[in-house]
């Protein structure tokens, strides 16, 4: 009881929970299965969206200038196998051990040389190799703020001169429009965290400094609690472009999606195009 008690608490910002999600060996499938179903939250965009992007890609990054490409946050490598099939020398980066073996089983299947590797983007060692780096799908918004100094540090090092970034980030409309929430529900096995009845305990949070966070808390019937900690960090043009140029970067165009549509004020997400500057 004690511990569900100290659960109930709001935790720190960035705080992790007991379990990362992305990391979780029992829901390892239903991980996976989320990168092919846009209606799981967190899951992929749908096929056409990722086409868009990789076309995308291919005019503000041809491949005759842009050929060294690193996929961070990969995961089962749907946009580096899209990349690869359009020449694209591909390294792609991911903590999940489950979509990076099913990534290189789709890449083996379709005789692609793509080089995947289960790596931690906050720790990975790269060193001017990369003419074009991906961190998409708002990616970036789950990590600290140290973190982030982190990666992009790291992604600074890994870049080419004059290299690029494609990033995406939630917006602080998304911020405003977050809906605090607590509830708490009864699963008989028919959820996807796991087939054995527990108590599920949700809140969702808005914290200072345009920072939300989604808490689930599962408790089983042998005593056994699971805290998963899903946070996201909120920006508005002006702070995002002060956090990249601090870290080396000029932000070079801002657009609404990864996939080049016009940018849109008060939309709940936004991409943009940096320049490694020096």
């Amino acid at each position: 009881m004690n511990k569900l008690l100290a659960l109930a608490k709001h935790p720190q910002p960035f705080e992790p929970g007991t379990q990362e999600l992305w990391l979780d060996e029992d829901i390892a499938d239903y991980v996976l299965k989320a990168h092919f179903d846009e209606t799981i939250p967190g899951g992929s965009r749908e096929s056409k969206f990722i086409d868009e992007t990789v076309n995308f890609i291919t005019q503000f990054a041809p491949v005759d200038k842009f050929k060294k490409v690193i996929d961070l946050g990969c995961g089962p490598g749907l946009y580096s196998h899209k990349l690869a099939e359009k020449g694209y020398d591909v390294v792609g980066i991911d903590f999940n051990k489950t979509s990076i073996v099913y990534a290189i089983n789709e890449s083996v299947k379709h005789n692609l040389s793509i080089d995947y590797r289960i790596e931690d983007i906050t720790n990975i060692e790269i060193e001017n190799e990369f003419d074009l780096a991906l961190l998409i799908y708002q990616i970036y918004c789950v990590f600290s703020p140290e973190n982030r100094r982190r990666i992009l540090r790291n992604v600074h090092r890994g870049l080419k001169p004059g290299g690029l970034i494609l990033l995406d980030v939630l917006s602080e409309t998304n911020y405003e429009n977050f809906e605090e929430n607590l509830m708490w529900s009864l699963s008989q096995g028919d959820s996807p965290m796991s087939d054995k009845e527990h108590l599920v305990l949700f809140a969702s949070i808005k914290y200072p400094n345009h920072v939300s966070l989604s808490k689930n808390v599962l408790v089983f019937e042998d005593g056994k609690i699971v805290n998963y900690n899903y946070w996201n960090q909120h920006f508005s043009i002006k702070s995002l472009e002060k956090e990249v140029n601090e870290a080396g970067f000029t932000l070079e165009k801002v657009y609404a999606d990864v996939n080049g549509v016009d940018y849109i004020a008060g939309s709940d997400s936004f991409a943009v195009v940096l320049k490694k500057c020096y």
